[in-house]
C-alpha cells in the first residue's frame, strides 16, 4: 500500500496540544465476539455492537459453526469522520479497514451511513472484511478466488429492521452496474482465475458475478449447487486435477446458462428472526481517561506506521502518558511505542514503571521480554536469559489469550539453540489457534511443522495465503514455500488428505 501524505497522517492523529479536559470521552461496547470504541457518547454505539453480533451469529448460523472462538474478540474502532480513517489507511480512496496486528484482529471505520445507493457504505465493508475472517478462522482451505469473493460479498449486504430481525441474501446494488451494463463475468474464467490485474469495469463484473453464483448455491438446492459442493470440497481438501466441467450437467457451459437464467428471475431475500438469535449481552462503559485520551496514537502504532513517523508519535505518546503518571496502560503503551522506535532502553524503563503500577501489566511484560532477549542475544549470559524468561512467562501468566507473550516463548528456545522442546511448539501453535488470520503466526507455524519433518501439514497451513484472491509478495512466498513441502512430502509415504469442509450452504 503506497505511503499517503505523512504530513496529513500526523496533523490527523497526533493532534497534540490539546487539553485532557477538553477531549471527547471514548465509550467501550463489549459484546461476546466484539470490543468496539467509540469518540463521544453516541447513543448509537449499541446498536452498532448488537448489528455486529446478529451478523457474527448469521454467519455461524448458516456455516453449521457452532464452537466459540478462541482469542480475543475483533476490535472495532469507529472514528469520527472519514479523514481519519483514509489517513490512517494511507488511502483516500477507503472507508474503512480490517487487518490483524501480533496481538489482535481490528477494523477501524467511520461512523455515518451510505450516501447513495450505489455507494458502498463503510458498514457493508466491515462486514465484507469480517466475513474472510470469519472463513479464514473456521474454514481456512483453498478455496477458488471467486468463492473467496463471493462468500464474503453475499454476506456483506445486509439490513437490520426494527423488527429486530436481520435480512440477508440482499443485491449488493455497487455490483449492478457490472453485471446489468456489462453482463456477468464468463464463468470458465470465473472459475479460473484471481483478481490479479482486474480494471475497475471487469472487477465489477467479476466480483458481481461471484456474488451471484455464491447467491445461487447458498439460496438452492439441486444437482448444480450439490455439485458446487463436491467441488468446494474437492479443492478444499487438495484433490489433484480437478476439471470444473466434471461436476456440473453439460459443464461449466450448463452451469452459466442455469445462472443466466437465475439473474433473470426476482432473487428473494432470507430473514433470520429475532427469536431465532442468541447474541448474548451488550455492556457499554466509558473508557479510562488515559486509554482514550491515548485511543488514536495506539491505533496508529498498532497501524504499522512507517519509520519516519515514529518519531512525533512516541513524542505524543509520552506527553499524554506525561499527564497520567500513574497509569500502567499509558506506560505500556509508551514502552511499546519506544521499542519499535529502537529505543530499547526507554522501553525497558517505561515497561519496569508500568509493572510497578500494575504486577498484572502483560503488555508491558511483553515489551520487557522484547528487550531483554535482545540483551541476552549480544551477551549470551545466563542470567539475561533467564530474565527474558521470566518476563514471558509473567506476560502470559497475567493474559494466557495473548499470543504475543506464547510466540514470544518459542522465540526464546529458538534464540537459544538446539531441540526445540515440544512446549516451545505447543506456545506457537497456541498463539496461530489464538489469531490464524495473522499471517506471521501462520508462516511461523509452517516452518515449525515443516523443520519437524510434517511437510504436508505444512502446505496445507499455507492454502489460505498461497490461493488468496489477491496478488502479493506473501502470497507468492507461500507457493513457493508450498512446492518445496509438497516436494519433500512426494519424497515420505503419503497420507490421507486434510483439509477443512466447505461452509455449508
Amino acid at each position: 500500500m503506497k505511503r499517503f501524505w505523512i504530513k496529513a497522517v500526523l496533523a490527523l492523529l497526533l493532534g497534540g496540544g490539546v487539553p485532557v479536559g477538553a477531549q471527547a470521552t471514548w465509550y467501550q461496547a463489549q459484546t461476546r465476539h466484539f470490543t468496539v470504541y467509540s469518540e463521544g457518547n453516541d447513543e448509537k454505539l449499541r446498536g452498532f455492537a448488537e448489528r455486529l453480533e446478529k451478523f457474527d451469529f448469521l454467519l455461524r448460523r448458516l456455516t453449521g459453526v457452532i464452537s466459540p472462538d478462541k482469542g480475543s474478540p475483533v476490535k472495532v474502532y469507529l472514528l469520527s469522520n472519514e479523514g481519519k480513517v483514509k489517513a490512517l489507511a494511507r488511502n483516500p480512496n477507503i472507508a474503512g479497514y480490517y487487518t490483524t496486528s501480533d496481538r489482535t484482529a481490528y477494523a477501524f471505520l467511520a461512523r455515518g451511513a451510505k450516501t447513495g445507493m450505489y455507494d458502498t457504505g463503510a458498514e457493508e465493508i466491515l462486514f465484507h472484511e469480517y466475513t474472510h475472517h470469519f472463513m479464514l478462522h473456521h474454514f481456512p482451505a483453498a478455496y477458488p478466488a471467486w468463492y473467496v469473493e463471493g462468500f464474503a460479498e453475499f454476506f456483506s449486504v445486509v439490513e437490520f429492521p426494527k423488527d429486530g430481525s436481520i435480512q440477508f441474501a440482499k443485491v449488493p446494488m455497487g455490483r449492478v452496474p457490472g453485471l446489468v451494463q456489462g453482463q456477468p463475468y464468463p464463468l470458465a474464467q470465473l472459475l479460473s482465475r484471481t483478481t490479479d490485474g482486474l480494471n475497475l469495469r471487469d472487477g465489477d463484473r467479476y466480483y458481481g458475478t461471484a456474488w451471484l453464483l455464491t447467491h445461487y448455491y447458498f439460496q438452492n438446492k439441486n444437482a448444480y449447487t450439490a455439485g458446487m459442493t463436491r467441488y468446494l470440497n474437492d479443492l478444499a481438501q487438495g484433490k489433484p486435477d480437478v476439471k470444473p466441467d466434471d461436476y456440473f450437467e453439460g459443464g461449466v457451459a450448463g452451469l452459466e446458462k442455469v445462472l443466466k437464467a437465475y439473474m433473470s428471475k426476482r432473487l428473494y431475500i432470507s430473514v433470520l428472526k429475532p427469536q431465532e438469535m442468541n447474541i448474548g449481552a451488550v455492556t457499554v462503559v466509558p473508557v479510562d481517561p488515559a486509554q482514550g485520551a491515548l485511543m488514536e496514537d495506539e491505533l496508529h502504532l498498532i497501524h504499522r506506521p512507517n519509520t519516519e513517523e515514529m518519531p512525533a508519535l512516541v513524542a505524543s505518546i509520552r506527553t499524554t502518558a506525561a499527564k497520567y503518571p500513574g497509569n500502567a496502560y499509558a506506560l505500556a503503551l509508551l514502552a511499546e511505542a519506544e521499542w519499535d522506535a529502537e529505543q530499547p532502553d526507554a522501553a525497558l524503563a517505561d515497561a519496569d514503571r508500568a509493572i510497578a503500577i500494575d504486577p498484572q501489566a502483560s503488555r508491558a511484560y511483553a515489551v520487557r521480554a522484547e528487550a531483554l532477549l535482545a540483551r541476552a542475544q549480544d551477551s549470551d549470559k545466563e542470567e539475561d536469559w533467564k530474565a527474558a524468561l521470566t518476563s514471558i512467562v509473567r506476560a502470559n501468566r497475567a493474559d494466557t489469550e495473548d499470543p504475543v507473550p506464547l510466540a514470544l516463548f518459542y522465540r526464546y528456545h529458538a534464540m537459544r539453540g538446539g531441540k526445540m522442546p515440544d512446549i516451545g511448539y505447543d506456545g506457537l501453535y497456541k498463539a496461530f489457534t489464538l489469531l490464524p488470520q495473522n499471517p506471521n503466526y501462520r508462516f511461523q507455524i509452517a516452518r515449525a511443522m515443516a523443520f519437524r519433518g510434517e511437510y504436508e501439514a505444512a502446505s496445507i497451513l499455507l492454502d489460505p495465503i498461497a490461493f488468496s484472491p489477491h496478488g502479493s509478495e506473501m502470497r507468492e512466498a507461500a507457493i513457493r514455500m508450498k512446492a518445496d513441502y509438497d516436494a519433500q512430502a512426494a519424497k515420505k509415504k503419503p497420507a490421507a488428505p486434510a483439509g477443512s469442509p466447505a461452509p455449508a450452504a
